[in-house]
């Protein structure tokens, strides 16, 4: 059974596609669905991920035949959507299935190496290899290990060196993530010293405060020139065109601000952009001082469907309000469960690390391969029993414990 879940991890990660939309993780996820929808339902907020997925799937497919009347739709693409959207949700609960079995740091390992397979099958960026390729997968080994070791310094470590890499490959953003992991890691350590437990909700405020400081103090590291001249120049001109290094480098928060607003119960799964939405997406990012008509708008975000390099946007225009509502679920389940093991002093660097980036792929990164693939792992490890269950399982191996 153990080799079984093993595989499916492996399988889950990979994305390898069969036909149009379909992967073999989809696959897996149908045959295993007696298994993991009733492990999935046990947990706190499965039940209602599971039911809010399924609704945004219905959505998706209403919104677009009641746009249908002025815009252009599409079959095909409905179907890559709609795969998309159910490849996460059996994925999450196919590895839910094998975290039971595993244990977390065996399954992230696994995980971790299904997404090495994928950058195999899939081919590799040679402009960037670190940052578009090995970046995710090399990090989830890496911390995977670290949490098989049970050393802290060895956490720590991994963390920083992984910063500096990602920073010196001009993944700024992963860089930002991996220094506040370890910051909070440093602090987990240090507070255990002080007081064995704290509250989650202090721990959410704390959560908060390290990533505005560590996120200031990695700007300030790059505009000063530590990580070379490219990425200092490219980032002084983001900050002078909007006023801000998040807006100056994802400009298309303007675009879905602006779409969201004109349509805020969603587009639909299967529809495709028209002249008035290019406008209002073009007028939103115009006032972010960016240049639209550059033909990236027309080819790459609204070329086949919408994309604003955003999965709350994504999901919100694609699916309607159930595809937003299911991401904010996942968030919160993220968020309280990450907090809840942080308060405890138990919580990983793979944990943190995870939480960082969901939070940061829900609002600056497309509902796409990679970040559906993190989301899948970072929902799956934090799902716990609930409370009455959790009180039956006290004497067996902790579900979702990363005690050292």
């Amino acid at each position: 059974m153990k080799a079984l879940a093993a595989l499916a991890c492996v399988i889950i990660a990979a994305r390898i596609t069969i036909q149009q939309g379909v992967t073999a993780g989809i696959v897996l996820s149908v045959l295993l669905l007696p298994v993991w929808v009733v492990a999935l339902w046990r947990l706190r907020g499965g039940s209602t991920i599971l039911s809010l997925g399924v609704l945004a799937v219905f959505s998706g497919f209403v919104l677009t035949d009641f746009f249908a009347a002025d815009h252009p739709t599409s079959d095909s693409m409905m179907q890559l959507n709609t795969f998309s959207l159910v490849g996460l949700l059996g994925g999450i609960g196919v590895v839910v299935w094998a975290r039971s079995i595993l244990g977390p740091a065996a399954t992230a390992l696994c995980y971790g190496c299904g997404l090495l397979v994928s950058v195999v099958t899939h081919g590799v960026n040679t402009d960037n290899l670190w940052k578009f390729d090995l970046s995710v997968p090399a990090t989830v080994i890496v911390l995977a290990l670290c949490m098989l070791s049970r050393r802290l310094w060895l956490e720590v470590a991994a963390l920083l060196l992984l910063a500096v890499v990602s920073a010196l490959n001009d993944s700024r953003s992963a860089g930002s993530m991996l220094l506040v992991a370890a910051a909070l890691v440093m602090w987990q350590a240090l507070g255990s010293r002080l007081a064995k437990s704290s509250t989650t909700v202090r721990t959410l405020a704390v959560f908060g405060f390290v990533a505005v400081i560590g996120y200031a103090a990695l700007q300030a590291f790059i505009l000063e020139g530590w990580f070379g001249k490219a990425a200092a120049v490219r980032s002084e001109a983001q900050i002078a065109q909007s006023g801000s290094l998040l807006l100056g480098g994802r400009p298309e928060i303007g675009a879905s601000t602006e779409l969201l607003a004109a349509n805020p119960f969603g587009l639909g799964s299967g529809t495709v952009a028209n002249g008035v939405d290019l406008f209002i997406a073009k007028s939103g990012m115009a006032r972010l001082n960016y240049d639209p008509n550059n033909g990236y708008v027309e080819k790459y975000m609204f070329g086949d469907g919408y994309e604003v390099h955003s999965m709350l946007g994504d999901l919100w225009i694609r699916f309607g309000l159930f595809g937003a509502a299911m991401l904010i679920a996942m968030l919160v389940v993220v968020a309280v469960g990450t907090a809840g093991q942080v308060a405890q002093r138990q919580a990983s660097g793979l944990t943190i690390f995870l939480t960082i980036q969901v939070f940061w792929d829900s609002m600056f990164a497309p509902f796409f391969s990679t970040s559906i693939s993190t989301l899948i792992l970072g929902v799956a490890l934090m799902l716990a029993p609930r409370a009455r269950d959790a009180v039956t399982r006290s004497a067996s191996p902790d579900f979702v414990s990363f005690e050292r």
